[in-house]
């Protein structure tokens, strides 16, 4: 049905661009354009992204299709979205290739081939959409640019490094010098701006434009030659700064003060690196105009080599040229990205500078897009890349594909097996080699029914064949032992839930073969087998086999009659529906399958579980009892060996499953109702005087969420057991309960004291209430009730059996005190929630009291 939708949308784009009014009658017969308008309403943006690919406006055909009701004109077409060939200006473009752009298949058609595919034709398209949906691929980066991402603080140079011997002394520089000999002394000496340093006792030294060697040297020389007995330790102390000048296309251009002992490297991390058009492999170092040094910084990223990060002196000017020519490496390499070129010409020198080939890498091809010298893009092969000395030119993009993940030449052992493995094919190899015991497989595995899966040349469509593994590996070499083919998979079921799981690829894959004039080679089976469901249909399969691949008939299965339903589309004008009765037990169990056909396999007549009983209380056998269809209370009393001395037979409960069920139902009901009733009574409340009714309805309602159904049916046992009653038919998940003997009666509901009293004959439910305090101000005193021990309900003063003495009052009565709806603004449904919970909970009692 979905496809059927997506089918139409696709038609009414394709009616979009007729132009002729002939042209959009004969359209309008196979597409019913008043949907037109819904089916814009309810655009998704999948579709709305395939109207895009085949080069039409959506929402301008939409607009237009609201304007002018279901009749589309020549004015009415879609806006076409220019479409162009894939042309790039070399000049403006020159490096854009960057990303692999991604297939749509709607790309592939013009819009009036759209509109001339038959609705399979365009399923086909759909297909292909939802089954190869695209993998989004991150975008290919400029290499080398993340190196700059950190803090410029944490790129300071090391001050506290050894000093380079031929670190170059200028003003500023402070050196420390210790003496010792006939005296110590300690000394700190800053060059000057002179380049000088006033040495005590030896007067002024120049050492500026001295490297630090060289002014060492000097200095401690002087100090030898000049005071007798003396000599000097001597290093430099806090280093001068100086200012040099980052510029082009830096990412913060300008002018910044570092230390002496900075490189290029240290300069342009505080500068914040380089922009995203700068070049990484020609920055210059230019020194009173002069260039001094480049720095490639592809060295220090692929091999670590800092032999050309300069030092700096002051005034010395960093320049960061626009980047050069670039290539995109993307695909089975180890680091996709973009580079600069430099030295590198050829496709070997280019895969090796993105790290070499992945182990996935098919290394037989790649493939080159490239925009030719005319402006539009190409694309090449290059076999053997990472030996390919075929020339890169600026703006190719080179991707080297995975390698397919499809093994040949192998067999599989699939399924309900502890190793599932796949071995090297060998001529004459059969089944015994692939699974050599039955210590292969999991526990319960289905040794009947295998599954041999073939793949057939050339289109690799599947063909099934059953193996019956126990069989292959008894008889070892027979013809049970199959035979395998290159690519053969083994799928192996077991008794298990999880069998489900292991067909549905298979089944999936199945279904996606067929076409027109081939049905899918599945075949169903339900009823009363092990597993129902749908399978693949077998070579030469028949329903036997198909009931072996089921799991086998299950205990309840009518063996004698069962049906195959069958599909024929011989007549090309009509469906026919075919039905085969199969008796199981004859040989016609050898029926023939074909594709699509539907085995039924019908339950036993009258077969049912067995149904059981709980019986509990005071009975001589308590437990529970398997009962027979039609069975009943008296047969059952029977069993149970009648009642103990103790047992109150009046109060016997009897509860019935499917009943509980139903008072569930109506309880939730009831408790929606409640609540609403209360909420529009909150709503109507004017005054405070009437907001303690509000709080006993409250209490009302949370008394009614926690009140559970018991599903009890009425019964007089006395009258069923004399036969004056009609007996009970039991059921499945009947529950019957006998009490003990109670002697009090309880009052409950509006009363002062809601209690139980003894029992005593001579007392009528006005005195018994009397002992329990009286009636509340809210009680209802004309519609007192009574729950008999049995659950049966008696309204006192309408049932005819008050005598003259008072009200016949019986061991295990209750009388209920009702609320007065009148005292509680007319709401009678209070008066219905509080009867039922009282009624539940008398039933509830009895069996807690057990």
């Amino acid at each position: 049905m979905k496809n059927l939708v997506k089918i139409g949308f696709l038609s009414l784009l394709g009616l979009s661009l007729l132009s002729s009014s002939n042209q959009l009658k004969a359209a309008e017969s196979s597409v019913d354009l008043s949907k037109a308008k819904q089916m814009c309403a309810n655009a998704t943006p999948q579709q709305r992204q395939m109207a895009k690919a085949a080069g039409y406006d959506l929402d301008s055909l939409c607009a237009q299709l609201n304007a002018n009701g279901n009749t589309l004109t020549e004015d009415s077409t879609a806006e076409k979205v220019t479409q162009l060939p894939e042309r790039r200006s070399r000049a403006d473009d020159k490096n854009s290739m960057l990303t692999e752009e991604r297939t749509n298949p709607l790309a592939f058609f013009t819009p009036e081939q759209i509109a001339a595919m038959t609705p399979d034709q365009l399923a086909k398209v759909l297909e292909q959409l939802e089954e190869e949906p695209v993998v989004e691929e991150e975008e290919l980066k400029p290499f080398g640019y993340e190196l700059f991402a950190g803090e410029p603080e944490s790129y300071q140079p090391n001050l506290n490094a050894p000093i380079p011997a031929n670190y170059v002394i200028g003003p500023g520089d402070i050196f420390e010098i210790q003496l010792f000999g006939k005296s110590s002394q300690n000394l700190s000496l800053q060059v000057d701006r002179n380049g000088q340093v006033a040495f005590p006792d030896l007067g002024p030294i120049t050492v500026a434009g001295l490297n630090f060697d060289e002014a060492r040297q000097l200095l401690k020389s002087r100090v030898k030659q000049q005071i007798i007995g003396m000599e000097a330790s001597i290093t430099l102390g806090e280093l001068r700064s100086i200012q040099v000048f980052v510029l082009g296309e830096a990412y913060r251009p300008g002018a910044y003060t570092i230390s002496s002992v900075s490189t290029m490297t240290n300069a342009l991390f505080v500068s914040g690196g380089i922009s995203d058009i700068g070049s990484l492999r020609n920055i210059q170092l230019k020194r009173q105009g002069k260039l001094v040094t480049t720095l490639d910084l592809y060295d220090l990223l692929l091999r670590g080599d800092t032999s050309n990060d300069a030092r700096l002196l002051p005034g010395d000017v960093i320049y960061v040229p626009p980047v050069g020519d670039t290539v995109a490496v993307d695909g089975a390499v180890k680091r996709p990205a973009i580079y600069e070129l430099r030295n590198e010409s050829t496709i070997k020198e280019v895969i090796q500078i993105a790290g070499g080939l992945a182990p996935t890498a098919f290394k037989n091809e790649a493939q080159i897009k490239r925009i030719d010298d005319s402006g539009f893009m190409t694309s090449l092969q290059v076999n053997q890349p990472q030996k390919s000395s075929v020339k890169v030119k600026a703006g190719d993009h080179l991707r080297v594909q995975q390698r397919v993940e499809v093994a040949r030449g192998v067999v599989k052992l699939t399924g309900h097996v502890l190793r599932p493995k796949q071995m090297a094919w060998q001529p004459n190899m059969r089944v015994s080699d692939l699974v050599y015991s039955l210590d292969a497989l999991k526990a319960l595995p289905q040794l009947k029914s295998a599954l041999l899966i073939r793949e057939t040349l050339p289109l690799r469509t599947l063909e099934i064949e059953v193996v019956q593994l126990d069989r292959a590996l008894q008889m070892k070499g027979s013809a049970f032992d199959k035979i395998l083919n290159p690519q053969d998979e083994l799928l192996v079921l077991g008794f298990t839930e999880e069998r489900s799981e292991q067909l549905q690829p298979l089944i999936e894959r199945l279904e996606k073969q067929a076409s027109a004039g081939n049905s899918a080679q599945v075949v169903s089976v339900s009823g009363l087998v092990r597993f129902p469901g749908v399978y693949p249909l077998a070579k030469e399969m028949n329903v036997h086999q198909l009931i072996e691949l089921a799991g086998g008939l299950a205990e309840s299965a009518y063996s004698l009659n069962s049906e195959v339903t069958r599909i024929s589309l011989k007549d090309p004008e009509h469906t026919q529906v075919e039905h085969h009765f199969i008796d199981l037990m004859a040989g016609n169990h050898q029926f023939k399958l074909q594709s699509r056909d539907v085995l039924n396999v019908r339950q036993r007549p009258e077969y049912r579980e067995f149904a059981t009983i709980e019986v509990k209380g005071e009975v001589k056998f308590p437990g529970i009892y398997r009962i027979k269809k039609g069975e009943t209370l008296r047969d059952l009393m029977k069993r149970v060996g009648g009642f103990t001395d103790f047992a109150h037979v009046e109060a016997t409960l009897f509860t019935r499953a499917e009943l509980k069920e139903r008072e569930e139902k109506q309880l939730q009901q009831l408790r929606q109702k409640l609540k609403s009733d209360i909420a529009n009574s909150q709503l109507e409340q004017s005054n405070v005087g009437k907001s303690a009714n509000l709080n006993s309805l409250e209490q009302l309602s949370e008394n009614l969420d926690t009140t559970e159904a018991l599903g009890r049916l009425v019964i007089d046992m006395k009258s069923v057991l004399s036969g004056k009653s009609e007996d009970v038919i039991l059921k499945d998940g009947d529950s019957l309960i006998v009490p003990a003997f109670r002697q009090e009666v309880s009052v409950v509901g509006e009363v002062q004291y809601p209690t139980s009293h003894l029992f005593d004959p001579y007392l009528t439910f006005e005195e018994y209430i009397e002992r329990s305090g009286g009636e509340t101000d809210k009680a209802d005193d004309e519609r007192i009730y009574i729950v008999k021990a049995d659950g049966s309900v008696v309204l006192p003063y309408r049932s005819g059996w008050v005598n003259a003495i008072g009200t016949d009052i019986e061991p295990g009565d209750t009388i209920v005190v009702p609320l007065d709806v009148n005292a509680t603004n007319d709401l009678a449904l209070w008066s219905q929630v509080s009867q039922i919970i009282y009624q539940l909970a008398l039933g509830a009692a009895a069996i807690t009291r057990l």
